[in-house]
């Protein structure tokens, strides 16, 4: 019986090599064993990983997107005899010439559809606890336990949501940003630390997560809607962008402020206004005694539009499509705040509330009802303050916005 050894329990690169490699020699199914390198020998400093199988001139393996899809999950269940489960279901596909609809009452295939429902799951409540740890300041070393081998499929998403550094150690494994480089390393505070896409770290699953319109209508908390913000690819803005930039504050917020798009220094961070413009809007907040910890901020639009111009990256207006794309967060960020009063910076803001066309002039500086118990308020984007080129301007215009907020801060009470 050959033996294919994996480096560690989320080793998909090995597996599909060796499974490529199999299939390209009929290897029977039952004629193959699985074992995972113990996590001892995983992380010894003289450890030298070389990929045990020659490649060249061995076929790719064309398989149906959504049987890739269920085995992407399903690698990282916690059950040891799913790698043979893999091939299993691999030979079969390729040589019982069966197609995925024909298996879907198999045996097998139902196993795969189980484990990888079960690691959605286990993936759903480990990206809402990361939420809320986040927002609630994640601590130097964060401890989880995790019921799947999920965490090193959910470092692209970790890193989205939380740029700055962190440390999260789990029975299995830690996974450590410093800002630069992600590394992987044993479960203990003493570690030979791996960095990430050398060695055995390449070829690991990632886990994207594209929510449905009933997932994101559906979700009970704001952690679970930021943590499904992050795999949204309703428009195409996500893919030149960094991540989802998404509101904060808290969910008893008595007001909201939306703004048009996250800019190019909120892309980076992950955080709505904390730029040029942002600066501009805390000192406001500031001079009309509303806090900002005490206020919700989000965007519209919640991926940075841009065009570059050399190495720099510009702003760019969202189209209507990208508005209509984002709508559905803002709705449920609204449903879960629950504010009596929502301040609309900029057109962009207003016109993807008030769902039809706006001019500032004739909108803003007045309260009316969006619906009961609901109200609304106009205003600028401060960018356009710092647009303005005349300090005479500037200082006018500033005093126009400060004079909103702070209609705004005497409706809630502040």
């Amino acid at each position: 019986m050959a033996e294919v050894i994996l480096a560690h329990e989320v080793d998909m690169a090995t597996w599909r090599q060796a499974a490529r490699m199999h299939i390209a020699q009929a290897t029977q199914p039952d004629a193959l064993s699985w074992h995972v390198l113990p996590a001892e020998q995983l992380f010894r400093p003289d450890l030298t990983l070389v990929s045990r199988f020659n490649m060249e001139g061995v076929a790719p393996l064309v398989l149906p997107r959504q049987f890739v899809a269920f085995l992407v999950l399903a690698f990282q269940a916690k059950d040891s005899s799913r790698f043979a489960l893999f091939y299993r279901l691999v030979y079969r596909l390729v040589y019982e010439k069966h197609s995925f609809a024909s298996l879907q009452n198999d045996t097998d295939m139902q196993t795969l559809v189980a484990l990888a429902a079960a690691v959605k799951q286990e993936t759903l409540r480990f990206r809402a606890a990361f939420s809320a740890q986040l927002r609630r300041g994640l601590p130097t070393v964060w401890q989880y336990e995790p019921e799947h081998y999920c965490v090193e499929a959910n470092a692209k998403f970790c890193r989205a949501l939380a740029p700055r550094p962190w440390e999260i150690t789990t029975p299995y494994r830690s996974m450590k940003w410093d800002g630069q480089t992600l590394l992987f390393g044993a479960p203990s505070t003493e570690n030979q630390w791996q960095p990430d896409g050398q060695g055995a770290w390449s070829g690991y699953p990632n886990t994207t997560l594209v929510p449905t319109y009933k997932e994101v209508t559906g979700a009970a908390t704001l952690d679970q809607l930021r943590s499904e913000a992050m795999d949204c690819r309703a428009c195409a803005l996500w893919e030149p962008a960094q991540r989802t930039v998404f509101g904060e504050g808290p969910e008893t917020a008595r007001v909201m402020f939306v703004g048009e798009q996250p800019g190019d220094q909120e892309d980076k961070l992950g955080r709505p206004f904390v730029g040029p413009a942002g600066h501009v809007f805390d000192r406001a907040l500031q001079e009309v005694g509303l806090k900002r910890e005490d206020v919700y901020v989000t965007n519209a639009v919640k991926h940075f539009r841009f065009t570059w111009r050399g190495t720099h990256r510009l702003h760019q207006k969202p189209e209507q499509t990208h508005m209509a794309a984002c709508r559905v967060w803002l709705e449920a960020e609204q449903r879960m705040v629950r504010p009596i009063l929502i301040v609309m910076l900029g057109a962009t803001a207003a016109q993807t509330i008030l769902k039809r066309p706006i001019t500032i002039s004739r909108e803003r500086s007045r309260l009316f009802e969006l619906e009961p118990g609901v109200s609304g308020l106009v205003t600028v984007h401060p960018s356009y303050l710092l647009r303005l080129q005349n300090e005479a301007d500037k200082e006018r215009e500033y005093a126009r916005f400060t004079s909103d907020l702070k209609m705004a801060a005497q409706f809630v009470g502040v």
